[in-house]
């Protein structure tokens, strides 16, 4: 094993090569001098970053002699390497007519409550005198012929719903404690999020990855999607909350 005359101190980096292997994947290549027994071997599977993209660990070659240890590490990683970036889409979706904002009380935007527009509240069993029927215990049933503002009939109405998608590379597959959260309202989600409105929140609905046909090395391209609560947001009670 020779050493440059110029290594002053330990360790030492004594070269580097950066390449493309016989797939098209990037290939960097550091070989570092240590005293003997003072040497650092990184595990298999450690990543780094080069040039911008994630490469992985999968060979380690240590060489001792005179006293030193040369190590050389070989790091591979995906040439296809994505950057972060995002995707988001508001649309509409249908919800019960019950659950709208200003169903009983009118809120700011809605001049009247939608029981004050369609001619008010009756019980059913009674004479309907009233355009929304309710049963004995208060729940909402349905409008009657009675009702004001062409309300007969109705039993939903559309609502925005924002739906988010995050999309980037790592170099290893998402572990199990975060494919676990599908289905939890997220506190807080990562990337850039549209804002949603008070009241809304976010769920976790999906989680997906790829290894981009680089076997156990390279980039994985993980997705991972949310949805936008309705008014009243997602039930606590019926979802985990990370």
């Amino acid at each position: 094993m020779a050493v440059p005359r110029t290594i002053g101190s330990f360790p030492a980096t004594i070269s580097e090569r950066t390449t493309k292997n016989d797939r098209g994947l990037v290939q960097y290549s550091v070989t570092k001098v240590y005293l003997q027994g003072n040497q650092v071997t990184p595990s298999i599977g450690t990543t780094t970053t080069k040039e911008g993209k994630i490469l992985t660990l999968v060979d380690i070659n240590i060489n001792t002699k005179n006293g030193l240890s040369e190590v050389t590490s070989v790091f591979v990683g995906g040439d296809n390497t994505i950057p972060e970036y995002y995707e988001a889409v508001a649309q509409v979706a249908e919800e019960p007519i019950a659950t709208h904002v200003a169903f009983t009380i009118a809120t700011a935007g809605f001049g009247t409550s939608i029981i004050d527009a369609c001619g008010g509240s009756t019980t059913e069993g009674t004479p309907a005198s009233a355009g929304a029927v309710f049963d004995a215990d208060g729940a909402f049933l349905y409008f009657s012929k009675k009702a004001t503002n062409n309300f007969f009939g109705v039993v939903s109405f559309l609502t925005p719903q924002v739906s988010y998608k995050r999309i980037y590379s790592a170099g290893t597959a998402p572990s199990a404690s975060n494919s676990n959260l599908v289905s939890h309202i997220i506190t807080t989600v990562a990337g850039d999020p549209p804002t949603l409105p008070t009241g809304r929140n976010w769920m976790f609905t999906s989680l997906n990855w790829k290894n981009n046909g680089n076997g156990s090395v390279g980039q994985y391209e993980i997705t991972e999607e949310y949805r936008g609560s309705g008014n009243s947001g997602w039930n606590n009670v019926i979802y985990y909350t990370d």
